[in-house]
C-alpha cells in the first residue's frame, strides 16, 4: 500500500526567512522511515483563506497532512479555526487543554489572560494530544479520507508530540513498517568519488542511496526494507574509504577522536583563531569530554597569541600569523600551558575578506603536537565563512585523531 503525505509549515516567518523551517526536514525524514511518499513540503502564510485552501487540497490529495504552527493564542494562531472550516465543524473551548495551559504559565509566573482561552479553542470532535513541555496541544481530526495532525510550531515541542502521539498512530493505522536505514559520513574527499566507489561495488537494487554535502562532509543515506543487502553494501563502502570515513549518522569526526584519546587515556588541549573556539565546541559537545579536553585559548589577535600563548613576536613578524611555524607553535605551546599530551593549533583565513595572492581567503594552517612530534598540514579550502571554519575544524580533529591512533 502507497501513503502519501504533505507537510504544511504555518507561519508568516518562514516565508519571510525570519526562522529556518527545521520541523519540515524533520517530519520528512521520520515519515520517510516509515516508506511514507511526500509528496509535498509548502510554507503557508499566516492567512485564514491560504490555510483553509491548502488544508482542503492536500486532505483531498493524501493520506495524511502533517502541519506545524499557528496554535498559539495570538490573532495570527488560525490553524485551528482553519481545521474547523475546511471539516465543517465549530470550534470549541477545550477544558482540558486550558487547565494545562494555566497550569504551565502558572509554574512560569505568567499572568492568565483573556486570550489565552483562545488556545483552546480546538475543532469539535478532534482527537488532542498533549504536550508536556509546552503550552499548545497538538490534534488531529479526519476528512474525505485524510487525517490532518497539527502540531507547535516551536521545534522541541512538534517532536515530542510527533513521537509521543502521531509516529506510532500512523505505523498502527495504516500498517507500516520502518525501514532500515544508515547515515555514512565522509570527510577530505571530493562527492563524485564518492559516487565512483560506490558504482564501482555496485549499489544493490534493494537499496536506495542518496548523497548529500554538508560543509564539507559527504554523508551517504542508505535505505532498504533488507537489513543484510544494507549492511553489506555499507561495510563495503566504508573499507573502500577508510580513510575518509567520518563516523555513523550524528556521530561525527569528534567523537572519533575522543574515543581514541580516551582509550589510550591522552588528554588534548587547543589554540584556536580563525575556528574561533568550534573545535572545543565540538569536543565539548560529547558527555564525558572532561575525562580528555582540559580546554582552549582563542587567539584571535596576535597581542593574545603573544602574551596568553607565548609565541614568539619574531615568529609572528618574519612568518605572519597565518603561517606553519605560528601554528606549530600554537600546537606546542597549548599543551605545555595546559600540561595536555596533545595540542592542536590552527590558523587562517577565513574570509571573506583578508586574503592575498601569496595566502588566498581559505588558506588554513593546522598542527597537532604529541610528545616531541609536531604535525603541520597547509589547506585552501573552499566556502564561505562558515563552511571555511566547519572545514578547518574538522581537518583539525581528524588530523589529531590519525595522530593519536599513531602513538
Amino acid at each position: 500500500m502507497k501513503v502519501k503525505a504533505a507537510i504544511l509549515a504555518i507561519g508568516n516567518e518562514i516565508l519571510e526567512g525570519s526562522i529556518v523551517d527545521s520541523n519540515s526536514s524533520f517530519l520528512a525524514s521520520n515519515i520517510s522511515r516509515l516508506g511514507v511518499t511526500v509528496t509535498s513540503v509548502q510554507a503557508v502564510p499566516d492567512d485564514f483563506n491560504e490555510i483553509v485552501k491548502a488544508f482542503d487540497y492536500y486532505m483531498k490529495t493524501s493520506d495524511f497532512v502533517l502541519t506545524t504552527g499557528g496554535l498559539g493564542p495570538t490573532f495570527d494562531d488560525l490553524t485551528a479555526e482553519a481545521a474547523a472550516h475546511v471539516t465543517g465543524v465549530k470550534t470549541v473551548f477545550n477544558e482540558e487543554v486550558f487547565a494545562h495551559i494555566r497550569k504551565k504559565l502558572t509554574s512560569r509566573n505568567v499572568a492568565i489572560k483573556e486570550s489565552h482561552k483562545r488556545q483552546a479553542m480546538l475543532p469539535e470532535g478532534c482527537e488532542i494530544y498533549n504536550n508536556p513541555v509546552g503550552t499548545a496541544y497538538g490534534f488531529s481530526i479526519k476528512k474525505h479520507r485524510a487525517y490532518l495532525f497539527a502540531m507547535p510550531g516551536i521545534p522541541y515541542e512538534m517532536e515530542v508530540i510527533f513521537r509521543m502521539h502521531i509516529f506510532p498512530f500512523l505505523k498502527e493505522m495504516f500498517k507500516l513498517n520502518e525501514y532500515f536505514s544508515s547515515e555514512m559520513v565522509f570527510s577530505g574527499i571530493p562527492e563524485s568519488d564518492v559516487d565512483d566507489v560506490m558504482n564501482e561495488i555496485g549499489i544493490p537494487s534493494d537499496v536506495k542511496c542518496i548523497i548529500n554535502v554538508s560543509k564539507g562532509d559527504i554523508i551517504v543515506r542508505l535505505r532498504s526494507w533488507k537489513n543484510d543487502s544494507l549492511q553489506q553494501f555499507s561495510n563495503l563502502l566504508r573499507k573502500k574509504l577508510d580513510r575518509n570515513f567520518v563516523g555513523y549518522g550524528r556521530s561525527g569526526v569528534e567523537t572519533r577522536l575522543f574515543s581514541a584519546l580516551k582509550e589510550r587515556g591522552l588528554t588534548l588541549a587547543t589554540a584556536e583563531s580563525c575556528t574561533g573556539g568550534l573545535i572545543a565546541k565540538k569536543m565539548t559537545d560529547i558527555p564525558g569530554s572532561s575525562d580528555v579536553f582540559l580546554g582552549s585559548i582563542v587567539s584571535y589577535s596576535n597581542n593574545i597569541k603573544e602574551k596568553l600563548l607565548g609565541i614568539k613576536k619574531s615568529v609572528l613578524e618574519n612568518h605572519g600569523a597565518v603561517s606553519s611555524e605560528t601554528a606549530e607553535a600554537m600546537a606546542e605551546n597549548i599543551r605545555n600551558i595546559s600540561g595536555a599530551d596533545v595540542g592542536i593549533g590552527v590558523t587562517g583565513i577565513a574570509g571573506p575578506s583578508g586574503g592575498s595572492p601569496e595566502k588566498p581567503v581559505g588558506t588554513v594552517y593546522i598542527a597537532v603536537s604529541i610528545k616531541d612530534k609536531v604535525k603541520v598540514e597547509h589547506f585552501v579550502f573552499t566556502g564561505d565563512r562558515e563552511t571555511v571554519r566547519e572545514r578547518s575544524a574538522k581537518r583539525a580533529i581528524i588530523i589529531a585523531e590519525q595522530e593519536v591512533l599513531a602513538i
